[in-house]
């Protein structure tokens, strides 16, 4: 059997049950009151743990700078990742058998130019069109001769497109034995075999292979200039064209320009010097007809000393004769009266116009 054991005082119901035995027999309150919310909120007092401060830990970093962090990570994250995608696309556009070039295209009309400018752009077929630098195709098209201008330009994903603008040639040269086109620039260009007929110009003369393009430049600048007054007209409201009576002209000495004309008797070479070519060209024009009956047939003419004009200075006589008289022909309409004067030897005429 058990033992019976001692009132339990450290029991919290027997104590309420003593306190209302207690208090029941004091105040006559019943035997069955209830517990309190006193005694509840002490009962859970009793048995409730005592509560410990948990430890927060804080990181090494403030959380702004934390999270400025965090955002650096991700952009360099996203820019990792741009990079890669930018390198696969690179990669696959220098190696895609789509980019490699199958077309050439030309546009524009350039018939003394087309098939050497095909035959330069045909040497990029199946090349990869990223990898064609068309700043120097256009240098090596502008190195044929007819080229004056080239453009080169990409067509996606595998074709290129080429125009050019040719020069235009304004006189004939001759250079040894053998006859060529000349742009103003001093250009030197073949002539195409199946267009020789359609050009109309004086030929050049006294030039050389050898010449460079800084000699004939400032040549060609001279007869442009000698081609545009002569085709000024004599102020009217017509414009002559006086430059295709010229057969050859001779540009190596830039202070005699020499021309050679047609004449009543054959070709006659002028000397026009260098400037005023028109009204010494309207001399030779007026009075020519009238030199021809007098002197017979005239070998050049000298139209480079004012209203003094000296017929065949060219050519050397045997002997010197005495200075004839000045002989006058007038032509009230265009020019005042000149003189004609037989020539005797180149170093005669020089002395006499010194005096």
């Amino acid at each position: 059997m058990a033992r019976n054991q001692g009132p339990p005082f450290d029991d919290p119901f027997y104590r309420r049950a003593q306190a209302a035995r207690n208090s029941f027999a004091d105040d006559g309150l019943p035997l069955d009151a209830e517990l309190t919310e006193d005694d509840e909120e002490e009962e859970q007092q009793q048995f409730r743990r005592a509560s410990k401060r948990v430890p927060v830990r804080r990181g090494s970093l403030p959380r702004k700078t934390a999270s400025r962090v965090r955002a650096g990570l991700g952009i360099l994250l996203t820019l990792a990742v741009l990079s890669a995608a930018v390198y696969e696309l690179h990669a696959f556009a220098l190696h895609s058998w789509r980019f490699r070039v199958r077309n050439i295209e030309m546009a524009g009309e350039a018939p003394n130019s087309r098939a050497q400018v095909m035959a330069q752009m045909q040497q990029l077929v199946g090349r990869n069109i990223f990898q064609i630098s068309l700043a120097e195709r256009k240098q090596e098209l502008e190195k044929i001769p007819w080229v004056d201008s080239a453009a080169v330009t990409r067509l996606w994903p595998n074709r290129l497109r080429v125009a050019v603008s040719e020069r235009s040639p304004v006189a004939f040269i001759a250079l040894g034995d053998r006859v060529e086109l000349i742009d103003a620039e001093g250009v030197v260009m073949e002539i195409p075999a199946d267009v020789q007929s359609n050009y109309s110009f004086p030929v050049i003369v006294g030039g050389s292979e050898s010449d460079p393009l800084s000699t004939r430049a400032p040549r060609m600048k001279i007869y442009m200039r000698l081609i545009r007054e002569l085709d000024g007209g004599n102020g009217g409201a017509s414009k002559a064209q006086y430059s295709r009576d010229l057969e050859e002209v001779d540009l190596t000495d830039p202070e005699d320009v020499k021309v050679v004309t047609k004449g009543g008797t054959g070709p006659i070479l002028l000397h026009l010097g260098n400037e005023n070519f028109l009204q010494r060209f309207m001399v030779f024009l007026t009075n020519v007809q009238k030199w021809e009956q007098e002197r017979g047939k005239l070998e050049s003419v000298d139209l480079r000393f004012g209203r003094e004009v000296i017929l065949n200075p060219d050519m050397h006589a045997v002997a010197a004769p005495p200075a004839p008289e000045a002989a006058k022909t007038e032509d009230a309409q265009v020019l005042p009266p000149v003189q004609t004067v037989a020539a005797k030897s180149s170093k005669n005429v020089h002395q006499k116009k010194r005096k």
